[in-house]
């Protein structure tokens, strides 16, 4: 028996070494291997996670090589979903809002560290906000236990403490997601311009970028097929054999949070309008991503309208988008290797309940794999 082992011996580390050889000269995959298992994953998980219209666009050095749409518009498939259906895109508006903000800053139309608190409506607003136990007031627990510091109306406030997100405890000195607080930034530069924020976003971002099909809200004149391609919005309902129902639509209007409608090849066209140059001067557009450092040495999770992290040592900045019951979505850029991810669906099946003070969107499944197979650690 054990000559057989022995003789079996020199065949089994053969075996391995052949093996290891094999796995060290496994060609990488190409683009288009990518592309097809990413497409594969998504439209599994658009089932798994019931979105009715799911449409994604990824961008690379410049280029969208990939734009899709899955599922229908409608209940009754007779609208098949496209890469330029429009969606509301909730909160992926605030990064609208940054680049805006910073722009009219860098023109000399607004300060940023002018008082936002001379809002006309500012002090019933943060006298409601400060006692309805609401958790962008401060000082209600978090899921994961964390205590946000109470907002405290008597404290002045700036644009960039509420562009921050820093409007909590004493302003400026801690990060928590407040969109409540955010929106307002719109009705602040209309009342201290006279003129409405859609008409400054298009000044500074949209008809300055020459982008066309993204509507600053549903009234906007120019919207062009942003508002006849949208794809109404769902819930999930369990009592339904598909587990979906017609909702109702949330707000369209424009404001500092909320609003835009587009589609996720005119948000990747944004993207690049960005990583082009073609909106902000690239110190204004750094600054916009770069975060604020919080007294203890580490970086906020965001910066000026973004989401910003690392993932294995790769800079990200992203913005998700959440109507509950009705729109779900994200935009992910990787700017040091040129890269986006835009999805975007009409159901909240996108969306993975991100912490209010913690950058982790590699906790969406979508995101994780876009990041696994199109992204370089440490790149």
């Amino acid at each position: 028996m054990r000559s057989l082992k022995m003789a079996l011996l020199p065949l089994t580390l053969w075996s391995i070494g052949s093996g290891m050889a094999q796995a060290e000269t496994a060609e990488p995959q190409s683009i288009e291997e990518k592309l097809a298992e990413f497409d594969a994953f998504a439209r599994q998980y658009r089932i798994e996670n019931t979105v009715l219209s799911m449409s994604y666009a990824i961008v690379k050095d410049g280029e969208i090589i990939a734009a899709e749409g899955i599922g229908w518009q409608d209940h009754d498939a007779e609208e098949r979903t496209t890469a330029d259906t429009s969606y509301l895109v909730a909160s992926i508006t605030k990064t609208f809002t940054g680049a805006t903000l910073l722009a009219m800053e860098a023109d000399g139309v607004i300060d940023l560290d002018a008082p936002f608190t001379q809002l006309s409506d500012w002090d019933g607003r943060c006298d409601w906000l400060s006692s309805s136990g609401n958790i962008f007031g401060g000082g209600k627990p978090l899921d994961d236990g964390y205590v946000p510091p109470r907002i405290d109306c008597s404290a002045v406030l700036t644009l960039r403490n509420v562009l921050q997100m820093r409007v909590l405890g004493e302003p400026g000195t801690n990060f928590l997601y407040n969109p409540i607080v955010f929106g307002r930034l719109s009705n602040w530069v209309e009342e201290q311009t006279g003129t409405p924020f859609d008409v400054w976003v298009r000044k500074y971002v949209i008809d300055k970028a020459g982008l066309r099909d993204i509507a600053a809200g549903w009234r906007d004149p120019h919207g062009g097929d942003a508002l006849r391609m949208l794809a109404p919005p769902f819930r999930h309902a369990p009592e339904q054999d598909d587990n979906l129902d017609p909702s109702a639509l949330p707000n369209p209007e424009m404001n500092g949070s909320s609003g835009i409608i587009a589609s996720a090849r005119s948000l990747a066209e944004y993207s690049i309008a960005l990583d082009e140059d073609r909106i902000l001067d690239p110190v204004v557009r750094a600054r916009m991503w770069t975060p604020a450092v919080d007294a203890d040495g580490t970086r906020a999770s965001y910066a000026y309208g973004w989401w910003t992290q690392d993932w294995e040592g790769t800079p990200l900045v992203w913005h998700g988008g959440w109507w509950p019951d009705a729109y779900a979505g994200m935009l992910l850029k990787v700017p040091d290797q040129g890269l986006t991810l835009v999805a975007l669906g009409n159901t909240d099946g996108l969306h993975w309940g991100n912490r209010l003070q913690v950058a982790e969107i590699e906790k969406s499944p979508l995101a994780a794999k876009f990041l696994e197979l199109f992204v370089s650690p440490g790149g």
